[in-house]
């Protein structure tokens, strides 16, 4: 039922990683509203890679594995608005984030990029007539078009959030505050690269099926999951904040 593979075993353990910065992050101070963003949007981000690790330790495209694939695709993309969530919140004040005309529309742009992502998102045999030939299983989506919900729209929702934390930066003094989100800037654009990392293997391997740059990509894409998380924990434990930016300070 099962093929085992190092890569396999990488995503599961960089997907802990991120669920337990998440959960540094919430103890912290679990009633701050941006602990508990970070912690949800790590932790969704960490359960699709965990979910992602488990959908090719089958061997066959049972109900199972496309099951386990809905909630990657899934995940990922909750994570990346969640995480844009985060950032605005920290930008404009959570007071914006209560308000229907902003919630209603990210609530709405999230549910649907979700839903496109998991229907269209499917695990099938790695073979080109899609039949058992010993080699396992791969994903694949019914048209280049949903590649835009799964990698182009979380992508995007992290570069914006980044811009949110770019904004916020410019407009505090405190250092400590400054080099906190910036450790943050970093760790989500380390994810970034890693999704992206990640598309350009499926889209080579929509045009070359054996091509045995794979596990190449595979590699660097979890290297770049693994360090994000790593980079926000070392940001959110730098010094001590000054007395005049600790209320500024939400992390």
């Amino acid at each position: 039922m099962f093929a085992s593979h190092p890569i396999n075993i990488i995503n599961i353990i960089a997907g802990v990683v991120a669920i337990t910065v998440g959960v540094l992050i919430l103890i912290k101070d679990v009633k701050a509203t941006l602990n508990l963003l970070f912690f949800y949007s790590l932790c969704a981000w960490g359960i699709s890679l965990v979910l992602n690790g488990l959908t090719f330790l089958f061997k066959d495209p049972t109900i199972g594995a496309n099951l386990i694939r809905d909630f990657v695709s899934g995940g990922g993309s909750v994570g990346a608005f969640l995480i844009f969530a985060t950032a605005f919140t920290m930008y404009k004040g959570e007071h914006y984030l209560k308000k229907w005309y902003v919630n209603f529309p990210l609530i709405i742009l999230a549910i649907a990029n979700t839903v496109v992502g998991a229907i269209f998102d499917k695990v099938v045999y790695d073979s080109e007539d899609q039949t058992d030939i010993g080699t396992g299983i791969k994903t694949t989506q019914d048209a280049p078009w949903v590649l835009i919900f799964l990698y182009l729209v979380p992508v995007v929702m992290i570069i914006l959030a980044n811009i949110y934390f770019a904004r916020t930066r410019k407009e505090v003094d405190d250092p400590v505050i400054k080099k906190r989100i910036l450790f943050v800037i970093l760790g989500f654009t380390f994810i970034v690269l890693g999704v992206l990392i990640f598309a350009l293997n499926g889209v080579v391997d929509e045009i070359n099926p054996d091509s045995p740059w794979e596990i190449v990509f595979w590699i660097f894409a979890t290297l770049f999951w693994v360090a994000g998380p790593i980079l926000q924990i070392i940001g959110f434990n730098l010094g001590k904040i000054s007395p005049a930016g600790e209320e500024e300070s939400t992390t």
